[in-house]
């Protein structure tokens, strides 16, 4: 299947998917660029990116032809993702014309034990205008990854708690807006500097698109280990677009 117009980031990890009889299974090799700074454990807003693809596949065919706009999804690590084959199964558990729920399971490839599982949450754009073709059964991307993801991304730590993130070719969707996986990459990267232990999972809340940017992210530490982190788009007068919560 060729790349749509424009180059995303998400065209560069490696992965590849198929859907077959209702379930979309999927595989990508881990390398250093998509694990956690100074450890082996997956980067938890990877893990959101890929159910995000997954379940995008899964309600681009339920919704027939109308953009699915994801907004919510969330990952729980059931055990460390320290592996370098990972496999991910997809499945709808809400089917609708306007509305649909996926969840997927992550696990190590050969072995049934899961490691991660997620649910999103996908609704048909409002718009009439944002119609797309329903995708091949089949699909893979080149690995063309030189450096950690936030760094070929362009995210630039601020200070303890906050990132930035630019709205550049590399990162947007065909309607101009920082594609989600991107958001949560940006967050994650917040958090992060301001907790000494692993980000084990997360829960992400899509309020509105990044359609001028930069995109900032703020994270503050609530306790019992959370994170909570606000993105907001700067050049829309500072507009919340996305809320997540990090557990360490």
């Amino acid at each position: 299947m060729a790349e749509p117009e424009g180059h995303l980031f998400l065209f560069d990890l490696g992965y590849a998917y198929r859907v077959d009889g209702g379930v979309c299974l999927s595989d990508i090799t881990v390398g250093d660029e998509l694990r956690a700074p100074g450890s082996r454990l997956m980067r938890t807003s990877i893990l959101a990116t890929l159910s995000d693809v997954v379940g995008g596949a899964l309600a681009n065919r339920a919704i027939a032809g109308r953009v699915p706009l994801t907004v919510d999804l969330a990952v729980h690590c059931l055990a460390p993702v320290e592996v370098t084959e990972l496999t991910m199964a997809g499945r709808v558990i809400k089917p609708g014309r306007s509305t649909v729920v996926t969840e997927t399971w992550f696990s190590e490839r050969g072995e049934e034990r899961p490691l991660a599982l997620s649910h999103a949450t996908f609704v048909a754009s409002p718009n009439p205008a944002d119609v797309i073709e329903v995708y091949g059964d089949a699909f893979s991307t080149q690995r063309r990854l030189d450096r950690p993801l936030p760094d070929q991304l362009g995210i630039r730590r601020l200070q303890p708690g906050v990132a930035e993130l630019d709205r550049s070719a590399y990162v947007t969707q065909n309607s101009g807006t920082i594609q989600g996986g991107a958001l949560a990459l940006l967050a994650e990267v917040a958090a992060e500097s301001l907790v000494a232990a692993p980000l084990a999972g997360l829960e992400i809340r899509y309020l509105s698109a990044v359609r001028a940017g930069p995109a900032r992210a703020t994270a503050e530490v609530l306790g019992a280990g959370v994170v909570r982190v606000e993105v907001r788009d700067r050049g829309n007068e500072g507009r919340l677009a996305a809320l997540v919560l990090f557990r360490t």
